[in-house]
């Protein structure tokens, strides 16, 4: 009697044990390096904009006898950094100081429109620049303007460059190009600039 029960519940079990168990689901991970992080810095990507903006004044040796001003880049829509936050604020600038280094580098003659009539002794450093209108240089002429816009996207900044004869009002040339809005910070968790706290996630950092 008991052989008989037993051997049906030895089938039994090895049934069980020879099922295969069900599959679990896996979600897919987002990978940062997909989503606009960029392990490249700025310099890489307005390197990129000089290329396109410079390729048609290469072969012309008169504009660069011009004098080339370069002013800081603005939000598209404001047309203004008066009320950007602090991470608007550097890319703008620091668009604007690459640009200055790719245009000298390629031999354009660039005037800093910042510059000082007189340099300022500091007790503890030497101050050359200023955006004071009555401390800066008058003799700054310049035929050319180096200038450009941003718009925001959901992981940078579409960037747009414009070189402009400031006498006709003439484009002469124009870029547009990408840039992730991780290549001026870090993608950390929480960080301070300024008096703003930034939280930053998987893809790039928020305000």
């Amino acid at each position: 009697m008991n052989k008989c029960l037993g051997l049906p519940l030895l089938a039994l079990l090895a049934s069980c044990a020879h099922q295969q168990p069900e599959p679990t689901v896996s979600m897919p991970v987002r990978q940062v390096s997909a989503v606009g992080l960029s392990p490249q810095p700025l310099g890489f990507y307005t390197q990129r904009l000089a290329e396109q903006l410079f390729q048609a004044q290469s072969g012309t040796s008169a504009q660069l006898q011009h004098r080339v001003a370069v002013s800081s880049f603005v939000p598209v829509r404001q047309l203004s950094l008066t009320q950007s936050n602090a991470m608007q604020t550097d890319l703008a600038n620091q668009l604007a100081e690459s640009l200055l280094t790719e245009a000298v580098q390629r031999g354009y003659g660039v005037v800093d429109i910042r510059l000082r009539a007189a340099v300022l002794l500091q007790q503890d450093h030497e101050q050359a620049f200023s955006r004071l209108l009555h401390e800066l240089q008058q003799q700054q002429q310049a035929r050319l303007l180096l200038t450009g816009t941003f718009a925001p996207q959901e992981d940078g900044w579409i960037v747009n460059a414009r070189l402009i004869d400031v006498q006709t009002q003439q484009v002469l040339a124009a870029a547009t190009d990408y840039v992730p809005d991780n290549v001026l910070w870090s993608a950390e968790k929480m960080l301070k600039r300024g008096n703003h706290l930034y939280r930053s996630d998987r893809i790039g950092e928020r305000p």
